[in-house]
């Protein structure tokens, strides 16, 4: 080797040596840039130009309303089962409806002349606050299917999971049914309501309806029209007994019915549900609509009834008044007297 290799070849190496710290710099800066860029939502172009983007939005942890769920179980008496679980996210502010369809039957050929079945909704949101727990009881006579229908609002102060539940029940072993299986369908839905609603106040009931009773009103609930409102729906589910035996229909730690109104042949039952607009005096000034349903007989088999309505009418775009009032009223035929109880009784009123 020449002493002028000798000379540069140190200097050779110094400028090879910092190249390549240089490039070992701007290689860390850019990993630095990109991986502060995926951090704070900020996107780095080629130039080095950081533009800011919207930061992603973390899903919500359940699903949001409209929410259902449908589900089957199967019963053996006496059993009892909780199905349909499941949860929606409720906003904060929001009403949300929730209804319940039911449908089982009582197996041809399985003992007895009737069986008891009792159903349960319960809806709690998980951050606390009133949730709802709405159903109700009846006898399934042999061979006819029975169905369960109920509803509630359900509101939740701060953001949160909404736990959703049907419980069903046939609890009781010393009964002709004994031993019994049956399979019972169900479905329940939430949906987010866009205008206003309100549940009746039930606390007029329970009470005793005498026979050959004219239309008495059991539940009314008013709502305040809103502008956009075009339609008011109305859901109306009465559970009812008839005075077949003095302990068949209690309440609040009394009976409803005395011995001597007794009757074996218990009731004939139509409920009505009736939609009228209320003028700024509080008068009725517009019949919207009337839905009836058809004659029920409630025999000492039967005994216990759940009966539920589901209307919707129009409302007209030059309105009479500024409010709606739903009425569930209740005929009975006799020949029993009729106990509307208080517990799985429910109106609720919805604009649409």
């Amino acid at each position: 080797m020449s002493d002028l290799d000798t000379r540069t070849a140190p200097r050779r190496r110094f400028w090879l040596i910092v190249g390549s710290a240089l490039i070992l710099a701007f290689a860390v800066l850019s990993v630095v840039a990109v991986v502060r860029g995926s951090w704070t939502g900020e996107h780095v172009d080629g130039s080095g130009t950081s533009t800011a983007t919207p930061a992603a939005t973390a899903p919500l942890p359940e699903a949001q309303a409209p929410y259902s769920r449908i589900d089957d179980v199967t019963l053996t008496v006496p059993e009892e089962a909780r199905f349909a679980t499941g949860s929606f996210w409720g906003q904060p502010g929001e009403i949300y409806l929730v209804t319940m369809d039911l449908q089982s039957m009582k197996p041809e050929g399985s003992g007895g002349r009737s069986m008891y079945l009792g159903v349960t909704l319960s809806c709690s949101p998980q951050a606390g606050g009133p949730g709802i727990s709405v159903g109700g009881t009846q006898n399934m006579l042999t061979g006819e299917t029975t169905g369960y229908a109920n509803q509630g609002l359900v509101t939740v102060p701060e953001g949160g999971a909404i736990d959703c539940s049907i419980k069903v029940s046939a609890p009781y072993g010393d009964v002709a049914s004994n031993g019994t299986t049956f399979a019972i369908d169900a479905t329940w839905r939430a949906e987010s309501v866009d205008g206003e609603a309100v549940a009746a106040d039930e606390e007029q009931l329970p009470r005793t309806l005498a026979a050959e009773d004219d239309g008495a009103v059991v539940l009314t609930a008013q709502l305040p029209l809103a502008p956009g409102d075009r339609t008011v729906r109305g859901l109306a589910s009465l559970h009812l007994t008839t005075c077949t035996g003095v302990n068949g229909s209690r309440e609040d730690g009394r009976a409803w019915c005395t011995e001597r109104s007794l009757d074996e042949s218990g009731s004939t039952v139509q409920v009505e549900l009736r939609t009228d607009v209320l003028d700024a005096d509080g008068e009725v000034c517009e019949t919207l609509g009337t839905e009836t349903t058809q004659p029920d007989s409630i025999d000492i088999y039967r005994h216990h009834r759940l009966l539920s309505l589901d209307v919707a009418e129009e409302v007209p775009a030059q309105r009479c008044g500024p409010t709606v009032r739903v009425t569930a009223r209740v005929f009975n035929d006799g020949p029993a007297p009729l106990v509307v109880h208080r517990s799985n009784s429910s109106l609720v009123v919805v604009g649409l």
